[in-house]
């Protein structure tokens, strides 16, 4: 009798084992095919349109992407730029660190408005000559100066996406004036920010479905205990 107990015991055991490992597929299940519904569904989107109208977070991608085309030499000025920007906007970077960095870019040094007969030392000595605030305040504007920094920064974006966008058919169309290489950087950054989505769609279809499939697994659970 006693051995016949623990026989019973044993099989409900084990059926509520099967019963889990049931609810555990299934989650599992769920989350693969909606993984697969979210990545299909996420990189059909045209996920760079906001309102009809190419987005923000799709102007910077075109500018990562105008960014990528640059000379080695162009992206190493635009580094430097880029860096003294940053310690310009940080309080504490005190004014002799900004003089080194422009010095030491070709970039930011030509952007330095000379007065007539000034050399850019004579220049930087009239500038930095400043209280910080009043000297920071005169070089915030020197990146949007730089040359390199106008080729690839939000408003050269803008412009490349504004000449090849159709309002009509809110779809990209090469325009005359604008040559293959810099139309593929849009092809480019369309291709990029639906690989995003896709990605973000995939974990959130995925999570979605794979939590739909838990819980039906729990309620055959709930349901193979409640007829015990």
């Amino acid at each position: 009798m006693v051995g016949s107990v623990s026989s019973i015991h044993t099989a409900n055991k084990n059926n509520a084992k099967t019963i889990r490992q049931k609810t555990i597929d299934k989650g599992q299940q769920g989350f693969i095919l909606g993984a697969g519904v979210g990545a299909i569904a996420g990189y059909s989107k045209k996920s760079w349109l906001k309102n009809d109208k190419p987005s923000d977070k799709f102007v910077k991608q075109v500018s990562k992407e105008m960014e990528k085309t640059l000379e080695p030499q162009e992206k190493s000025e635009l580094t430097k730029v880029n860096k003294f920007f940053e310690a310009l906007l940080d309080y504490r970077t005190e004014p002799d660190e900004l003089r080194q960095r422009i010095e030491k870019s070709s970039e930011l040094s030509n952007a330095i408005i000379k007065k007539e007969g000034e050399t850019t030392e004579v220049a930087l000595d009239r500038i930095f000559n400043q209280d910080k605030p009043e000297l920071k305040k005169e070089l915030r504007h020197l990146q949007d100066r730089t040359v390199v920094d106008k080729k690839v920064n939000i408003y050269a974006a803008k412009n490349l996406i504004k000449k090849n966008f159709n309002k009509e058919t809110k779809k990209f169309e090469k325009a005359n004036d604008t040559t293959k290489e810099a139309f593929s950087i849009i092809k480019k950054a369309i291709k990029r920010t639906r690989i995003k989505t896709a990605v973000k769609d995939t974990f959130v279809g995925g999570i979605l479905l794979g939590i739909g499939g838990m819980l039906i697994g729990a309620h055959e659970l709930s349901k193979q205990q409640k007829a015990k």
